[in-house]
């Protein structure tokens, strides 16, 4: 079983191309444009993390202090 944050190929082959099975080279050169970090699965594939996608979004993770501060107020 995948840890819960993992977003395995199968779900990168879905958010890439939505209804189809895109090869991993496209899924691939996606993740890379969109500026997803990855790693390779071993099976064919790559994987990721929900906060390697939220990064990518520019989405701070709610427990992210740093996120809350100014850099001025140091």
């Amino acid at each position: 079983m995948l840890h819960p944050s993992i977003v395995p190929f199968e779900t990168l082959q879905q958010l890439c191309r939505p209804g189809e099975n895109p090869r991993r080279a496209t899924v691939e050169a996606w993740a890379k444009r969109e500026g997803i970090l990855y790693r390779y699965d071993g099976k064919g594939g790559i994987f990721t993390t929900i906060e390697a996608v939220n990064v990518a979004l520019g989405v701070a993770a709610a427990n992210d202090d740093r996120a809350a501060y100014e850099p001025d107020i140091i």
